[in-house]
């Protein structure tokens, strides 16, 4: 066993040790005197912030979760009438499943495995031969060129490797039913196997759509014969050091089946774009690819996510191919490695760079998919039941699927506080002593450790605001999923949209409904605490429940305000110097950003001439300036005019090519962990979103 699973294993053995502690110490007199002198304790072990006190942190908080599901459970109202005992039970569901995902996720992040990539072998005949896949269905050529012209720059013997772009949006495609379209997707295809005979990659597709993205990577399986097969989704630009960074995994360990990667975003989603955050704080998937990857790593269990990635050909001929199991075949496939005993790696580093859905639409078909491929991995690759896994993947599968249930618990968040105060249900406990001495050293302590744990890759809430922007939307067909594992089809993500004017969402009514329930339940609430001075410690609790559930609702409003997006394609910050050359010489000036379209650049004073070359390496890219930002800052923006496929190549080399890029903007916007600062930012980018979401609708309507 590994240092990082006998650490972890220990935390494990400890918290089982005081989960039976917490369980006994319920109904021992003076709860709130317990509630000092836990709060004293956790305190101590939040302020000391020393690597070594995490699991003790953990096992600590672990207890007090513990200690307040086994006094829910103990106070859990028998009389009342039946409403009430019904919105209890709820309640209590909700709750037990909330602390089941915390405590799960706590086993996992005990002890995060960092790794670094292992030296290649210098002999290049003893390098693996890589096929490289790129599955592309319905995303435009402008999304599909950089991620083709990256791949083909890798700094790897080119005699090792061959890029292989997999068409699955032909015309006979299932979603192509008039003439119109079927010529649109002949044109697509044209257009894309001319761009692999212009960059020497090899163009592939396939007689049908079955198993969808799965189907299309096992026909590429069948024409190719690497020892490697790497996978980049059509959209997601590689690094040059991709390879070189994760080839020598499978060199060390024969038994080193899968190699993941984070995903890095060029661009920002929904919510980042609407509320202005984009770059102003952590990404949503940071906490995922810096916090919960390397946790699963620890055991065993770092799965793959679709892109990224490295997979070794034996180990998937074992296992059938890429599953066609779920929506989701990455992490059903992952299961099946599991299952057979091969091990995966996770190394944290961004070596692909790609796009997230701009809109709300899109940004909802793609959890919906994630969530439905999640279900069926449950229904169908149930962690408890398949063989084959040690019981520690047990532990990460059942945390990675049991997240998926969200929106279940959230709805219920949502609609029992108001219903509790408008019909005077009583499903809580009453009494200052047990919301003192129970749920305020539990909520303390939740949100504490959460923030000491992963306040600098995600503001805690955030997440909330995340969650509740699909909780409504993705619950149908969730339980759709669990009904009928195999009826779900798989949806391709909408990348590139663009759209020329702010309009509101068609996604808006919930939160309108959301909004009013909120504002109900808080006027109603204020009514009974003046009225019913018995019942105010309850009622107050409530009523701050509902007014973080509205301020969620002000959040849910605010990025329904969807902004213009005019850009087709993203530039990247880099403000790094460099070098243009024209007939008056050399000129040395600073790379603001670019794309693989063009470049904005800043000089300390002479103009850039009309026409000049970019020097990058050893090559010179050729541009024209488009025109000043603004004379009196001395900014350019210029748009590339390539000579040659190799400086189309170039121009996105220079743009995407370097991962250190990556790693420093991981690290521009990591958040300081200030649990306050991140509630009351949160708060005050709710109102300034929901304002402009009513200013818009008052002046243009809803499309407007």
């Amino acid at each position: 066993m590994t240092t990082h699973k006998l650490y972890a294993a220990t935390s494990l053995l400890l918290l089982a040790c005081l989960a039976a502690l917490a369980v006994l110490s319920v109904g021992l007199p003076e709860p709130r005197m317990q509630a000092v002198l836990f709060l004293g304790l956790f305190a101590v072990l939040v302020v000391v912030r020393k690597p070594a006190t995490r699991p003790v942190l953990l096992v600590f908080t672990g207890f007090l979760v513990i200690r307040y599901i086994a006094w829910r459970f103990q106070s859990f109202p028998v009389h009342g009438d039946l409403a009430s005992r019904l919105a209890a039970g709820a309640l209590l569901g909700a709750e037990v499943y909330c602390m089941g995902v915390v405590l799960l996720g706590y086993f996992v992040a005990a002890r995060p495995l960092v790794r670094r990539p292992p030296p290649l072998p210098e002999d290049e005949a003893a390098l693996p031969f890589v096929d490289i896949y790129i599955p592309t269905y319905s995303e435009p050529i402008p999304v599909v060129a950089p991620t083709v012209c990256g791949a083909i720059e890798l700094d790897y013997p080119k005699s090792r490797f061959r890029v292989h772009v997999l068409d699955d949006g032909f015309p006979r495609s299932k979603t192509a039913k008039t003439a119109e379209q079927r010529e649109a997707l002949a044109m697509r295809a044209t257009q894309l196997r001319a761009l692999c005979e212009k960059h020497g990659a090899v163009y592939l597709t396939r007689d049908s759509n079955e198993h969808a993205k799965s189907g299309n990577l096992n026909a590429a399986m069948r024409n190719t014969s690497g020892d490697l097969i790497a996978i980049l989704d059509a959209d997601h630009v590689p690094t040059r050091d991709f390879l070189r960074c994760t080839v020598g995994f499978f060199v060390d360990s024969a038994k080193v089946a899968l190699v993941q990667t984070p995903h890095f975003f060029t661009n920002p989603d929904p919510l980042e774009k609407n509320l202005g955050l984009f770059n102003e704080m952590p990404a949503e998937n940071d906490l995922f690819y810096r916090a919960v990857q390397p946790g699963l790593d620890t055991w065993n269990t770092s799965f793959f996510c679709g892109s990224g990635a490295l997979v070794r050909r034996t180990a998937l001929e074992e296992v059938g191919g890429f599953s066609t199991d779920s929506i989701t075949e990455d992490a059903s496939t992952s299961v099946k490695l599991h299952q057979r005993g091969w091990q995966s790696i996770y190394l944290s580093r961004p070596m692909v760079a790609g796009l997230q859905p701009e809109t709300v639409s899109g940004f909802l078909v793609q959890r919906i998919r994630w969530g439905v491929g999640m279900m069926q991995i449950l229904m169908k690759q149930n962690p408890w039941i398949v063989r084959g896994l040690s019981p520690a993947q047990r532990f990460c599968y059942c945390s990675i699927s049991l997240f998926w249930f969200f929106p279940f618990a959230r709805l219920i968040t949502f609609a029992v506080p108001v219903i509790g105060i408008v019909f005077k249900l009583h499903m809580y406990p009453g009494g200052a002593d047990g919301l003192l001495g129970y749920t305020l050293p539990y909520l303390v302590a939740v949100l504490l450790t959460a923030e000491r744990l992963n306040g600098r890759f995600r503001r805690i809430f955030s997440s909330e605001l995340y969650e509740t922007l699909q909780a409504f939307y993705m619950l149908p067909p969730l339980v759709s999923a669990l009904l009928r594992p195999n009826a779900p089809t798989f949806s391709v993500t909408p990348k590139g949209e663009q759209s020329n004017a702010d309009f509101i969402s068609e996604f808006r009514a919930p939160f309108y409904v959301m909004f009013a329930g909120s504002v109900l339940g808080l006027a109603w609430g204020l009514a009974r605490v003046f009225l019913e001075p018995q019942q105010r410690p309850v009622l107050v609790a409530a009523l701050l429940w509902i007014v973080f559930n509205l301020f969620l609702s002000l959040g849910a409003l605010g990025v329904l305000f969807e902004k213009a997006q005019r850009r087709a394609r993203p530039r990247i910050d880099i403000e790094e110097p460099i070098t243009v050359v024209s007939e008056a010489g050399e000129q040395h000036v600073t790379l603001v950003d670019a794309n693989e379209l063009g470049l904005r650049l800043r000089t300390t004073g002479a103009p850039v001439p009309p026409r000049f070359d970019v020097r990058f390496g050893n090559r010179l890219l050729a541009a024209r300036v488009l025109a000043p930002i603004n004379p009196g800052t001395h900014e350019y923006v210029a748009l590339y005019t390539p000579r040659s496929p190799e400086e189309e190549r170039g121009a996105v080399v220079l743009a995407y090519g370097d991962s250190e890029r990556w790693l420093r903007q991981w690290k521009r916007r990591e958040a300081s962990p200030n649990l306050v600062k991140s509630l009351f930012g949160m708060l005050a980018i709710s109102l300034r979103g929901a304002h402009a979401h009513a200013r818009h609708v008052g002046r243009k309507g809803f499309h407007g």
